[in-house]
């Protein structure tokens, strides 16, 4: 019997149709889930990056408040306030200064800023500052998956902590450093990350004699040369390489902030100009010439002297327990009679009791300064001026001694201020109108001191040798007249701050 073949080109086609919706829908499947995760992760990604800009964005706020301190002569905390930030006794110990900053689109990016006094160095505060940068996160609550992160490179995902209730580092780690730690819902899901920087003082002094306008010296029978004061009293050693001191005796730095440079006796060191002509040529400079150097130096404000006591004329007695953070404090309206200003003693039942010891005092003349100054064994004085300055280097009489032979500490131990000429400190104000200050030291006598008076024309006449640190606008120096710098100047005021660390707290 023959059998009929029935056609199953129908049954084919109606398999194939069933495979192909069967594999669109595991297809779509896998589409609507990668979808979802690879939006989920590049969302937390760019969230994650956004943070870490967010945070630096607000430290880097901060640290331009930091810097507003030197400009402004304001205490820490009323310069803050100034602007806008609240005051916080959080974190221990404080006084902290906080401010919020929102920024990006629909502020969904913000920074949290503390701004902290964490340590003093010289008396002057370093500053930490901790901004925690935070990021919202958009869409569905849930962990992304991003290859990319692994063990091997140490990614993201090893260090990422998405907050979609709770804020995680306040409930482990409060404010930083254990305090406070509490329980605290977000308001959004967010991503936070946290920078912290140190911000520490840039010192004024840093060489031998720096002038912004010009400068023409020393005398022709004087130099310019160094020490330092941690091997003793000064001696001349620049001109033979086989002494001790020799390396500590040609670092007599000269940086002029124009071309203006004009050279009579020899400097031991190297000189810096912003454009001049300087050559070893018919010159005795010892050290490096570079005429490509600009630089400038701010304006010096006159300190808050809120709260400063009134000074009493003759002899001032330094009231006790100074210490470099917290001098004793008096305001003048002039020094032109004298001045004594008498330090403090080892209190008994401690070693060395009796002895001078290391005392601290600022000082602000609103106006000249122009009689006899002396300061005792032990005393650092800085004394600010409005007006100008003259007098004759036996007129300025500083009882240190250099190498702090015979000084100690209030807790009876030897004191490491070395420099005679660091514990007497002189600071030119600027003057508002833009005027020119004067300083002029005349014969007869030597002095121990430094100068710091960015806007003030220095001169220097006849024979009186200074052993310190200028900083001044202009510099003249005739007859045998000379510098020494000493190396060991310390307790100089923060003319800038500077980022000295960074890291980010990846807890």
């Amino acid at each position: 019997m023959k059998k009929s073949l029935q056609k199953q080109s129908g049954s084919t086609m109606i398999y194939a149709l069933l495979t192909i919706v069967i594999l669109s829908l595991i297809a779509a499947n896998v589409l609507v889930n990668s979808t979802t995760r690879y939006n989920v992760s590049s969302k937390q990604v760019k969230g994650w990056k956004e943070a870490l800009y967010a945070a630096e964005a607000g430290g880097d706020v901060a640290f331009a408040e930091v810097r507003k301190l030197v400009t402004t002569g304001l205490p820490f905390s009323a310069q803050f306030v100034a602007d806008g930030w609240t005051v916080s006794a959080s974190p221990t110990p404080g006084p902290a200064c906080v401010k919020t900053i929102t920024f990006g689109q629909g502020n969904s990016l913000s920074a949290t800023v503390t701004v902290d006094s964490a340590t003093y160095t010289n008396g002057y505060a370093c500053y930490r500052i901790r901004s925690v940068g935070t990021a919202k996160l958009f869409g569905l609550m849930r962990v992304g998956m991003d290859d990319r992160m692994n063990s091997v490179t140490k990614g993201d995902s090893l260090i990422r902590k998405i907050d979609f209730k709770y804020d995680h580092f306040l409930s482990a780690y409060g404010d930083g450093d254990g305090n406070n730690t509490t329980i605290q819902a977000v308001s959004n899901p967010q991503i936070t990350r946290r920078v912290e920087t140190v911000a520490v003082p840039q010192w004024s002094f840093t060489g031998a004699l720096t002038a912004t306008a010009s400068f023409s010296g020393p005398g022709s029978a004087g130099w310019i040369d160094s020490y330092d004061s941690k091997n003793g009293a000064y001696y001349f050693a620049a001109n033979n390489p086989l002494d001790p001191h020799y390396s500590d005796a040609t670092n007599g730095d000269v940086a002029v902030g124009s071309s203006s440079f004009t050279e009579f006796g020899p400097i031991y060191g190297n000189v810096t100009t912003n454009g001049g002509n300087v050559t070893h040529s018919g010159t005795n400079i010892s050290g490096t010439i570079d005429n490509s150097v600009p630089f400038s130096i701010p304006p010096l404000v006159k300190p808050d002297t809120t709260g400063y006591l009134p000074g009493t004329a003759g002899t001032l007695n330094v009231l006790a327990g100074t210490t470099p953070s917290t001098p004793a404090q008096y305001v003048y309206s002039s020094l032109s009679s004298g001045l004594t200003i008498n330090g403090q003693n080892v209190l008994p039942l401690l070693p060395n009791a009796g002895k001078p010891a290391e005392t601290y005092v600022t000082i602000v003349v609103n106006g000249n300064v122009g009689g006899p100054i002396t300061i005792g064994q032990g005393v650092n004085a800085k004394i600010y001026f409005t007006g100008n300055l003259s007098s004759s280097g036996n007129d300025l009489v500083n009882n240190n001694v250099d190498g702090a032979t015979g000084i100690y500490n209030m807790d009876g131990t030897p004191s490491t201020d070395y420099s005679r000429a660091g514990h007497l400190q002189f600071y030119g104000v600027s003057p508002t109108d833009g005027s020119t200050q004067t300083i002029s030291v005349t014969p007869p006598g030597n002095v121990w001191a430094t100068f710091y008076a960015p806007s003030a024309s220095m001169s220097m006449i006849g024979n009186p040798d200074i052993f310190g640190a200028i900083v001044c606008n202009s510099f003249t120096g005739n007859g045998n007249t000379g510098f020494h710098y000493d190396k060991e100047i310390i307790n100089s005021i923060p003319i800038d701050y500077q980022v000295a660390s960074y890291i980010e707290d990846i807890r």
